[in-house]
């Protein structure tokens, strides 16, 4: 079966499901009302270029098809397909290899309900988007692309002119046949004050994440590159193997700022993470901006933030896959825009400028340029 067909019949399969699912709480003639079906496609010219290298060009898409299903009042089942590989990070896929046909894959499938006896609270399974807050869009801990697998319990409420949040998550990272698992607890709760009649707000909060199993464990993922995360020899009897050098225990606080300059909207943030289990190289910050939002054909949105992530800080699989090409220990700035060509269709140009090493004595520069257009439907 070629990719095309199994395409065709993974997006069959994901809509009959849903569609018998929310058919169980209507009629036949209105179930379709109950099912959302909504995807996106970009395309993307990139050029990275490192120190003593030269620079690499490359053509990429992404697409997405996504499929939701309201089986009740209260309960929502979802499945999304995407296109590139396994990487946890990235659903890009390179145009290469003689024109072979791509992989997809599952980039979602999850269950969300709520109850009326409990106000506010929503729990999430499965493969489900970032159940977590991330101030202007950070991804000093979190890629935007990551979908994390597991459960979250979110309660949300409104009182006066605060709008409270706290999530607590439970997270499966490495399940192996033989020795312990590897996981993730997770605490984050996040308050929002709003002022003058709500057009300005800060929001301020802190997470915890607490990772269990991972030092003298492989990398996860991909057992042959941490992603700047230090690595240490352990030796147990006779074996000797290669592993993370610490636990993850992180801690994170943040800040939001949103104002609205006239029809302009105005984000400025500010993040900050430790990992409390590591000596030294624990600490990473973000700071930035954004202004304007993409919308109405001809409007515009502009962002910069700057970044030192030392190299034990957070996961380095699990940051921002664009920032020195993936992972830690390294520092620098990020600069975008996008303009809003017409309905739905946006061109967006990203700039990195960036240094990797922070102990280096001569760290190595790393710059990468993404152009995109992007429609969504």
């Amino acid at each position: 079966m070629g990719s095309t067909r199994r395409l065709n019949a993974a997006v069959a399969l994901s809509v009959a499901a849903i569609c018998l699912a929310a058919h169980g709480d209507t009629h036949a003639a209105d179930w379709w009302e109950k099912v959302t079906v909504k995807g996106d496609f970009r395309y993307r010219h990139e050029m990275l270029d490192t120190d003593d290298s030269d620079a690499r060009h490359r053509h990429r898409v992404r697409a997405r098809l996504g499929v939701t299903g309201e089986v009740s009042e209260y309960t929502t089942v979802g499945v999304q397909l995407a296109s590139g590989s396994s990487d946890p990070v990235s659903t890009n896929q390179t145009l290469d290899d003689a024109f072979s046909t791509k992989s997809i894959g599952i980039d979602l499938a999850y269950i969300e309900t709520t109850h009326p006896k409990l106000p506010g609270v929503t729990l999430t399974a499965g493969k489900m988007g970032n159940p977590f807050f991330k101030p202007g869009s950070s991804e000093l801990l979190w890629d935007s692309d990551l979908n994390p697998e597991g459960g979250a319990l979110n309660w949300q409420r409104d009182i006066d002119d605060v709008s409270v949040s706290l999530i607590g998550a439970g997270l499966w990272i490495d399940e192996r046949s033989t020795g312990d698992d590897s996981w993730m607890g997770a605490a984050e709760g996040v308050a929002r004050f709003h002022f003058a009649e709500k057009k300005s707000s800060v929001a301020v909060g802190a997470g915890l994440y607490s990772y269990v199993n991972s030092k003298g464990f492989a990398p996860f993922y991909d057992d042959e590159d941490p992603y700047g995360n230090t690595q240490s020899s352990f030796v147990n009897g006779s074996d000797t193997t290669t592993g993370y050098s610490t636990e993850f225990e992180l801690v994170e606080a943040f800040i939001e700022f949103k104002h609205s300059l006239g029809t302009y909207p105005l984000t400025v943030m500010g993040d900050f993470v430790t990992n409390t289990a590591a000596d030294s190289l624990s600490t990473g910050w973000l700071v930035g901006f954004a202004l304007g939002k993409t919308k109405a054909p001809g409007s515009w949105e502009l962002r910069y933030n700057y970044r030192r992530v030392e190299a034990d800080a957070v996961v380095g699989i699990f940051t921002d896959s664009d920032f020195r090409e993936g992972g830690t220990d390294a520092r620098g700035h990020e600069f975008g825009g996008n303009l809003q060509l017409a309905r739905n269709t946006t061109f967006g140009v990203t700039y990195f400028v960036n240094e990797i090493g922070l102990e280096a004595q001569s760290p190595t520069d790393f710059t990468r340029l993404q152009v995109d257009l992007q429609v969504k439907f």
